[in-house]
């Protein structure tokens, strides 16, 4: 090969090597989101740190969710007011139509009330009679650590977004809850407790929560908890209220 086509070609490679960071940075600008769980944003720790005091400020939603338990998954639709810790839902057990495969239920964070009985609704007025209470169990029951969660997603302040930042919550990915986008969001991990303990939530750009993923026992299908705010206010009965 000639000097000056060896020269030409040299010269060709080393323009071709310089351009590579350029257009690495030119594509890596250009494209979308990867989808893979990053560490939040500022932006994304404020939403996050929004959630429970907006819950606080609406006071009451509409709730349905799916509960994995060890007799089915419990269906459960109704209201909750997050201010005064109270719970109002009618259940079901997918795959049973036994008696205590469906009913009323009514909670606080130390009690619960079931009424038994299928094809009632969680309307008011609220039943007078027919009540079976028992104190709410701490551990080894998912249906009631799932209870106690619901009535404990308010503060009457929002959370501190800097340390949301610094602890390990992450953002998972971009997602849709009916027409509503969101992101959605793994909560940090609690202290005692593995990574599969942690709450995602799905957040709207106003910081409201839309969905609650939780894992409320050993097994591997979380408890899936849709919200929508507005609901009516809860008439809690003699059991609850007392």
């Amino acid at each position: 090969m000639k000097p000056r086509r060896v020269r030409l070609v040299a010269a060709v490679i080393v323009f071709a090597l310089l351009l590579v960071p350029v257009i690495g940075v030119l594509m890596s600008c250009a494209r979308p989101e990867d989808g893979r769980p990053r560490s939040l944003s500022g932006a994304e720790a404020e939403r996050l740190a929004l959630v429970r005091f907006i819950n606080y400020e609406s006071r009451t939603a509409a709730v349905r969710a799916a509960v994995p338990s060890a007799s089915g998954i419990v269906v459960l639709d109704g209201r909750i007011d997050f201010v005064s810790h109270l719970g109002y839902a009618a259940m079901r057990t997918e795959g049973r139509n036994d008696a205590a495969s469906a009913g009323l239920l009514q909670w606080s964070p130390e009690v619960l009330a079931f009424r038994a009985g299928a094809g009632q609704l969680a309307v008011d007025p609220v039943p007078g009679n027919g009540w079976q209470v028992r104190p709410m169990q701490r551990a080894g029951n998912e249906l009631d650590t799932a209870l106690t969660l619901l009535v404990d997603l308010a503060a009457d302040r929002p959370d501190n977004a800097e340390l949301l930042r610094q602890s390990s919550a992450r953002w998972l990915r971009a997602d849709r809850v009916g027409e509503v986008p969101v992101d959605v969001f793994e909560g940090p991990l609690e202290p005692g407790k593995d990574a599969n303990g942690r709450l995602r939530y799905w957040v709207g750009g106003n910081g409201r929560l839309h969905r609650l993923e939780a894992r409320t026992g050993a097994g591997e299908t979380p408890a899936m908890i849709d919200l929508k705010p507005g609901a009516a206010p809860i008439t809690p009965i003699a059991a609850i209220r007392a």
